[in-house]
């Protein structure tokens, strides 16, 4: 996915689940007041400001790679925001209490580097979590990408690693964790009508922004109608349903 783009639009696009699914990640991840913890691939700060809420924000890091890093530094100014590879974090070891990864896993060029980056700043004892999205079953993307194939039979929707519970129960086993568990955790984002969710995707955020805006605008509008007419041509307000897998597991001591 394609993060060069301003905060608001990835806000407007994937973020809205995002802020739903902080709470509940932060939930699964353990996170509870008088701890630390970092936001790992923090991107716009939808985690952080959630880690904030709960610590203060003076108690939380976060970090990302991309420019977003800066929507994050004004979302949370408290926090201590800064722009590395999540390969390579710029803190020391045993820095905070917990390190949690919200849709981020998927994204880095060596996984098991960044996990394991995660797992030398936090403490002994301390709990690792990172959650993805369950692409194929969230019902924004599976519809876009079944409307497009029906009018472009060529259209591949994203394929991401780490997409399955088993996927990311493995890799931290791999790295080393004690008590790894993952779970599903359910979300969902209300649309105030077709036009507000259409216009999400003219963001051009992630593999279904980028494929739309490649298209003209004839083939534009022949998915645009595709998706209304799956979607049940809705006249009023509508919610769409998101899954996330996740995984936890503690620093050994």
């Amino acid at each position: 996915m394609t993060f060069d783009v301003s905060g608001d639009a990835y806000d407007r696009f994937m973020g809205r689940y995002s802020r739903e699914l902080a709470p509940v990640f932060a939930d699964f991840g353990g996170v509870e007041a008088g701890q630390t913890a970092l936001d790992v691939g923090c991107g716009s700060g939808v985690l952080t400001e959630e880690l904030a809420r709960r610590l203060g924000g003076g108690r939380v890091g976060a970090v990302d790679p991309s420019a977003l890093v800066e929507a994050c530094a004004e979302r949370v100014p408290e926090a201590d925001v800064r722009r590395a590879a999540v390969e390579s974090l710029p803190w020391p070891d045993d820095s905070f209490d917990a390190a949690l990864a919200q849709l981020v896993i998927h994204f880095l060029e060596e996984p098991e580097i960044g996990v394991a980056e995660m797992q030398r700043v936090t403490r002994p004892g301390g709990i690792v979590a990172a959650s993805t999205w369950d692409f194929p079953e969230m019902m924004l993307l599976r519809l876009f990408w079944q409307s497009a194939r029906a009018v472009i039979p060529a259209a591949e929707a994203e394929s991401l690693p780490y997409g399955t519970a088993e996927q990311l129960e493995q890799l931290w086993a791999d790295v080393g964790f004690e008590a790894v568990e993952a779970d599903s955790l359910e979300v969902s984002s209300r649309y105030e009508s077709f036009d507000e969710l259409w216009a999400s995707f003219g963001h051009r955020v992630g593999p279904a922004g980028q494929y739309l805006a490649s298209l003209d605008e004839d083939e534009q509008e022949l998915i645009r109608r595709e998706y209304l007419q799956r979607l049940g041509n809705p006249e009023e307000g509508f919610t769409l349903s998101a899954r996330a897998w996740a995984v936890r597991g503690r620093v050994p001591e």
